[in-house]
């Protein structure tokens, strides 16, 4: 299995020395996501590892039903930390699972920061809310949704990554500090990070990419090629292996930057700055 790993961040948090004047330490969080690991339906199987320098850290797991009566578009708020994989199903009703994690000086500590983290359910949301993040205690929560493949969802994530699988419905997914990924979807996308990588995995119908500090991956499986633009800045370089790609310069502007397959109207339009962008197709 192809394993791509989108996001790696690192956050420093200084604790202070005691009245000795001991020397301060730095405690750290960091973050790992794979997206060859979205289909893991629990919390030990999610896509995403985090490691930290913190003493102690306890973590919990919750499964819920979200009611779907009367919404038209699903909210997804992940809060200050943490991702979201969200896959659909053929189902009608939705289910998450809440994967929950704190870390603190103490186990008491950290024990109480996480009693103070929650996912509340509101018709037409989800929202994850918790205490102040500082230097003597961080949370974080990962959300595992399975939702029916035709929903219409707005997600976003400040500091962590967003994975959306067999979706066919309206998505519109931003993060912060964070990678997206979308495969083997259908309907219409639109998809921005500020920092972070998007990968985009078998899609049909309509992409629109955009990144401003991270690399924009596109894989078409299918043997037509749909209309596209792609962008990019003096700083980044777009790589274009599709058949007869070199050849058709007329698509490309003198400087390269900008590549244009088709005459329509885009349906998938990709910009990014100060990185790449990749597409390839496959089999």
């Amino acid at each position: 299995m192809r394993r791509v790993a989108l996001v790696l961040t690192l956050a420093a948090f200084a604790v202070a020395g005691s009245a000795l004047g001991a020397t301060a330490q730095r405690q750290l969080i960091g973050t790992a996501q794979d997206h060859s690991l979205v289909e893991g339906e629990d919390c030990a199987r999610f896509h995403t590892q985090t490691y930290t320098s913190f003493p102690a850290q306890v973590s919990a797991e919750e499964h819920r039903d979200v009611p779907l009566a009367g919404v038209d578009v699903l909210k997804v708020r992940a809060g200050d930390e943490g991702g979201v994989s969200i896959r659909g199903w053929d189902r009608s009703i939705a289910r998450l699972t809440i994967c929950k994690c704190a870390v603190g000086q103490t186990k008491l500590l950290a024990q109480r920061t996480l009693g103070s983290v929650s996912v509340s359910l509101r018709p037409g949301e989800i929202i994850a809310t918790g205490p102040e993040i500082n230097e003597t205690q961080v949370w974080w929560v990962h959300m595992i949704l399975f939702v029916p493949k035709a929903s219409n969802l707005d997600v976003e994530a400040e500091n962590g990554g967003i994975a959306i699988r067999n979706m066919s419905g309206h998505v519109n997914a931003r993060a912060t500090n964070g990678g997206i990924s979308l495969a083997q979807s259908a309907g219409d996308h639109k998809i921005s990070t500020r920092n972070g990588g998007i990968s985009l995995d078998r899609i049909t119908g309509r992409v629109d990419a955009t990144t401003q500090n991270g690399p924009i991956s596109l894989r078409l499986r299918d043997a037509a090629v749909p209309s596209l633009e792609a962008r990019t800045d003096d700083d980044g370089a777009i790589y274009c292996n599709l058949k007869g790609c070199a050849d058709r310069l007329g698509n490309w502007t003198a400087n390269r930057r900008v590549l244009r397959i088709g005459t329509a109207a885009p349906m998938i339009r990709l910009s990014t700055s100060r990185a790449p962008i990749m597409i390839e197709q496959v089999r």
